[in-house]
């Protein structure tokens, strides 16, 4: 009687490990280019899949200073490490790299 919610469940619970599990792995090989690692707070371009909507916007904000955007690239200030590490697990997300801030 439990057999079909236990497997239900057990299937959810891996899809959602998985997809946790991607986005780690993701955001480390997105970061691998910036080296050294950020300590620190820092200014970072960020590449989109396609240009951002008021919804990626607002998130974006909420990790640091939205500077500007152009076209897929998001333009930020004032970022730290764990907010970078957040930004990059995204799977909109294609690239993050280093902005010297002009």
């Amino acid at each position: 009687m439990l057999r079909l919610p236990a497997t239900a469940t057990a299937v959810l619970l891996i899809a959602l490990a998985a997809y946790w599990l991607a986005g780690v792995i993701g955001a480390e090989h997105k970061l691998a280019a910036i080296e050294p690692a950020p300590s620190a707070r820092g200014d970072y371009r960020i590449t989109l899949a396609f240009a951002p909507e008021r919804f990626h916007q607002v998130l974006l904000q909420e990790k640091g200073r939205l500077v500007e955007v152009r076209g897929n690239t998001v333009f930020m200030k004032d970022v730290s490490p764990a907010a970078l590490r957040s930004i990059a697990r995204n799977y909109w997300v294609e690239a993050v790299t280093r902005w010297s801030g002009s």
